[in-house]
């Protein structure tokens, strides 16, 4: 089964930022950055359920969170959290290396969010 990736509006807003911020100190190592996400993502398509669970997030709802991660050419690791909803990928956020861990309000999915 393949499925379809979809990049939620705060995890869009990650890359965004993410990018941003790497390309402020060089563009080369931005545009390596998008290409080592994209594959990450790309991956998603074939096997969603295979990544490990985000067991890191106290969620007050029943869906598995997962997480893929990625590494940039010059090793830092960066983190993607999603969930599989039917035939869909929904990517909630990415996160890099030093940032703090993500809460249930910060990826959309608490009961008050």
């Amino acid at each position: 089964m393949t499925y379809r990736v979809v990049l939620l509006r705060r995890a869009a807003n990650d890359v965004d930022r993410i990018a941003a911020w790497i390309a402020e100190r060089s563009v080369p190592g931005a545009a390596s950055w998008i290409i080592a996400y994209e594959a990450a993502v790309q991956r998603l398509v074939e096997n969603p359920t295979g990544y490990a669970l985000a067991d890191d997030l106290d969620l007050s709802i029943d869906l598995k969170v997962r997480q893929f991660l990625f590494k940039t050419r010059r090793g830092s690791t960066y983190r993607g959290v999603f969930v599989v909803v039917d035939d869909e990928v929904r990517v909630l956020r990415i996160c890099g290396p030093g940032e703090p861990p993500l809460t249930a309000d910060e990826v959309g999915l608490s009961k008050n969010s």
